[in-house]
């Protein structure tokens, strides 16, 4: 009984998302209360960000590394993009060989031109061997000092 009544539930709830969500083309003007809404453009020529990664959570990685793939391939964004992914505590884990799911993405970022940091007080603390890590990561003394020297810099900060 109980089963019937959470299935007829997540039935209901499936027909009343379905007829309450709609495909939006990003690039159109919506108006809503004679309010206009556009995307933004770009201003500049050249935009710097850091995603931050302090977290060992699969889903959060992988949807940090799916934003910056994102972002790249953003048409307003193209050619204008430095981008450095920022690990630090058991962020270090989006790094590691034995994680081999993230190894195809990380190799596109790094295509892409995105630029891996890592932590030196985490490679101490969780005594990290470097070649245990994807290629390329470069170690930083900390990776709270390489946020706030970005930031005063002017580079743009995500952290999911």
């Amino acid at each position: 009984m109980k089963s019937t009544i959470l299935l007829l539930l997540l039935i209901l709830g499936l027909i009343y998302v379905s007829k309450s969500t709609s495909i939006v083309n990003p690039t159109s003007i919506n108006v809503i209360d004679d309010v206009k809404f556009e995307p933004a453009k770009p201003i500049h020529s050249h935009y710097k960000t850091m995603y931050i990664l302090d977290t060992d959570d699969f889903g959060l990685i992988n949807s940090t590394l799916i934003n910056i793939y994102n972002a790249y391939r953003d048409p307003r964004l193209i050619n204008r993009l430095e981008i450095i992914l920022v690990a630090f505590g058991k962020g270090y884990n989006v790094y590691l060989n034995s994680n081999p799911e993230f190894q195809p993405m990380l190799t596109s970022l790094q295509d892409s031109g995105c630029v891996f940091v890592l932590c030196n007080n985490t490679i101490n603390a969780y005594h990290l061997n470097l070649n245990n890590l994807f290629p390329g990561v470069n170690p930083v003394p900390s990776g709270n000092g390489e946020i706030i020297l970005r930031l005063g810099d002017g580079w743009s900060s995500i952290h999911p």
